[in-house]
């Protein structure tokens, strides 16, 4: 199995149902065809480097997902032929990939952003911009010569 990542460009004039129809239709393409979605994410609607089929701005999403060849394939005539997208790009970002090592390391890594501080360590953790670690300027400092070195530069 191997990890690719699509992004692509949504028509940013549709409602938000449609958008959400797109959205279902897309990862069930891939499921369809024996692939996972790892991560899907909306990037929100952004403007356009130029113009594609007279729209300035579009609604962008990347989309991770583990598959094989004949997915891709797949995906990309699904979006070739939808109307509403606008652009898109495939990448292949892995030519092994274990879905399931994946799904531990993406557990693993939330497990440890969960993790509070026991007490002794909060009590041991400054906090910062406190009165302590505020340095205050040397008297001699001149902001105004500071803005001519750097302005000569």
């Amino acid at each position: 199995m191997r990890k690719y990542e699509t992004f692509f460009i949504i028509d940013p004039d549709l409602p938000d149902e449609t958008n959400t129809v797109v959205d279902n239709k897309v990862q069930s393409v891939v499921s369809s065809n024996g692939g996972e979605v790892l991560t899907y994410v909306p990037w929100g609607k952004r403007k356009l480097a130029y113009a594609i089929k007279r729209h300035t701005r579009g609604l962008y999403v990347l989309m991770e997902y583990a598959g094989g060849p004949k997915l891709v394939a797949e995906l990309e005539r699904n979006l070739r032929i939808d109307e509403r997208i606008l652009k898109f790009i495939t990448v292949m970002l892995e030519e092994r990939f274990d879905p399931e090592k994946e799904r531990e390391r993406i557990a693993a890594a939330q497990a440890a952003a969960v993790v509070p501080f026991s007490e002794e360590e909060e009590s041991t953790v400054g906090v910062l911009g406190g009165e302590e670690d505020i340095e205050e300027m040397p008297e001699d400092f001149e902001a105004e010569a500071f803005k001519e070195e750097e302005e000569e530069e």
